[in-house]
């Protein structure tokens, strides 16, 4: 008889673990999406639509566990809570793995939507079961985790630049920059970190583009405008685009 083959699990992290700069200090600045062309608006659709479908689906499995916390209370006072939650999966791993099983049993998901962000999606559910579950400094506890609405789903929590490896994107890609930005939206006399209420279009760069990265001979390098682009590198960008600046 063979043995019964056993989960395995990676060793030790060798590298030092990530902490956040300046004393964990992180600034957020929210980036509206500016889309006017129509084949790019529809791949948009597609992609908020599946992100929607994985977010429901998870949101009801975690509350069907949460469910079966609170009943088995029993069970807790025999064996702690602990023990409880980790036979339901109530974690964040447990989560996750929910999420990638939604997105593989729907194959239509996976034209539009990546595992990475149906793990970013699977933490954020976790963060509001996490609040429910434990309560705070105070005493207080949210309430139930719930399935939320259709029209409120206007953010895809995403991870755009890599902590631990230099020039890597992982779920979103940055276009353009903190410079450009402020020169297209601080007309008028605002602060440069300000932005106005109903964000205009800019006009598309024409001609050539600076990259910020150097060429050998020491030209700046440079690359073609959106202009002189083709639809298929537009619509490659478009699953890149952030809907938050981390």
């Amino acid at each position: 008889m063979q043995a019964a083959q056993t989960r395995r699990f990676r060793g030790k992290n060798k590298a030092p673990k990530w902490t956040k700069p300046d004393d964990g200090i992180v600034s957020v600045m929210v980036l509206p999406l500016a889309v006017t062309d129509p084949a790019e608006l529809a791949r948009l659709e597609k992609l908020f639509g599946a992100m929607w479908s994985i977010k429901r689906a998870v949101q009801r499995d975690a509350r069907a566990k949460v469910d079966a916390y609170w009943a088995a209370f029993h069970e807790r006072d025999e064996h702690g809570p602990k023990a409880v939650r980790q036979r339901l999966g109530l974690n964040r791993e447990a989560l996750e793995r929910c999420a990638y099983k939604h997105l593989e049993a729907a194959g239509h998901l996976k034209h539009h939507a990546s595992k990475a962000l149906a793990m970013h999606m699977a933490d954020e559910v976790w963060n509001g079961v996490q609040r429910h579950l434990f309560a705070d400094s105070t005493g207080k506890r949210h309430g139930r985790p719930k399935t939320g609405r259709w029209h409120d789903f206007t953010r895809i929590p995403g991870r755009a630049r890599s902590h631990t490896t230099e020039r890597k994107w992982e779920t979103f890609r940055l276009v353009g920059t903190l410079h450009g930005h402020a020169m297209a939206y601080t007309d008028g006399g605002r602060h440069p970190m300000q932005q106005p209420r109903r964000m205009p279009v800019p006009a598309p760069p024409s001609g050539s583009v600076p990259t910020g990265k150097t060429a050998a001979p020491g030209k700046p390098a440079m690359r073609a405008g959106p202009d002189r682009r083709s639809g298929r590198q537009r619509l490659q960008r478009l699953d890149r685009l952030p809907a938050r600046h981390p």
